[in-house]
């Protein structure tokens, strides 16, 4: 799968723990199409430098170096990341690798980018982006607001990454399902209730999300028993003909903007329902 907010944000918090402060002792890049310098440059721009922040925008891994640089970390579809002490192998064929210390962070998925960056080059990048959903920016005035402006189907604006970062397929349906909304509805005929709705919906989905370990099933670390927790309590997303956790009736799939989506008949409408 693709990693999303959730997942990003879980392996933020989590590598915050155990690379902080630490210097890069060891570069290693096993792809060289993982970034967009000479293997070697990359390697010598790295070694001996230290980890201060790891910060999250959208999808994006980013780390801030002690010399004022920014690493960015895009996983590609399939991307995973592992950080084991050095005697530790992962389960993946790793794209790079990264030692800090007595760890070794390993990043996977064929396509994941890493990019050395000026903090005006990371500007440049991130500019593009809509504020991240725990941003100070998103607030609901301004969700609805700009609900009201974007003409498309709500699963598209969701996963465009221009209203807010971060989203893809699987939390789009899911947000969708708990706003009791259909991932075909048009954002600018939504009503005020429900598109309030939707801001609680994605708010509550994504803290779940994260808190439970998000969705990739890949460990971080041969005692991590929390990655992936939140893959079980996916109500929608891929379980087409599985009976609904809240009615019974059995999940469909339809055609959004030519891509898969799936939802509840029973439970998803053209506007949230409102219950006496």
């Amino acid at each position: 799968m693709m990693p999303e907010l959730p997942e990003i944000e879980h392996y933020r918090r989590q590598l915050g723990q155990w690379i902080l402060d630490l210097p890069i002792q060891r570069v290693k890049l096993n792809h060289a199409h993982s970034t967009d310098v000479e293997p070697e440059e990359f390697a010598a721009a790295l070694e001996a430098r230290s980890l201060l922040f790891l910060e999250r925008r959208g999808t994006f891994l980013i780390f801030h170096l002690d010399n004022g640089h920014r690493l960015l970390i895009a996983l590609a579809k399939d991307g995973a990341l592992y950080c084991g002490e050095q005697d530790e192998q992962p389960p993946f064929v790793s794209q790079a690798e990264i030692g800090f210390g007595e760890r070794t962070l390993y990043i996977a998925g064929k396509g994941s980018v890493l990019r050395l960056m000026t903090v005006r080059g990371l500007d440049e990048v991130l500019k593009t982006l809509g504020p991240d959903p725990f941003s100070r920016q998103a607030t609901p005035e301004y969700f609805v607001s700009q609900l009201k402006k974007r003409r498309g189907a709500l699963r598209s604006i969701l996963t465009g990454q221009k209203l807010v970062a971060g989203i893809g397929p699987r939390y789009a349906d899911e947000i969708a399902f708990a706003a009791g909304l259909l991932p075909s509805v048009k954002t600018q005929e939504l009503n005020g209730e429900s598109a309030a709705r939707l801001y609680e919906a994605l708010e509550e989905v994504l803290k779940a999300a994260i808190d439970g370990g998000g969705c990739i099933t890949v460990p971080l670390n041969a005692d991590d028993a929390v990655t992936g927790g939140y893959l079980s309590q996916c109500r929608v997303f891929e379980r087409e003909g599985q009976p609904c956790t809240e009615d019974g009736a059995p999940v469909q799939k339809m055609d959004v903007a030519g891509k898969k989506a799936y939802y509840c008949p029973q439970c998803q409408h053209e506007q949230t329902p409102v219950f006496s």
